[in-house]
């Protein structure tokens, strides 16, 4: 598969993913209110921004490993040596 097909089809893959999340988050607003209660519906509110506050503090270390990974999937000898010490690196960052 070549690459521009690859990267049309992330992008579009990614774009449709994006489009279900919109309609989740507005359709699951009506249906909560609807058959929540306030008390019910503020933990619900309560969870979801939680949620997407912890979502935050990933600050971008699941691209950079995997980014890491696929650079030395070929080599195993720079997988087992060079992997380690990005990783660790990071960490100590």
């Amino acid at each position: 598969m070549s690459r521009l097909k690859k990267f049309t089809r992330s992008l579009l893959s990614g774009y449709v993913a994006l489009g279900a999340n919109i309609f989740y988050t507005l359709a699951s607003v009506p249906l909560a209110l609807h058959y929540l209660g306030k008390a019910e519906f503020s933990l619900w509110a309560l969870v979801l921004q939680l949620s997407g506050y912890i979502a935050l503090v990933d600050l971008g270390m699941a691209g950079s490993v995997s980014r890491i990974l696929i650079d030395h999937k070929d080599d195993r000898i720079a997988f087992a040596i060079g992997v380690r010490k990005p990783i660790i690196n990071c960490a100590r960052k």
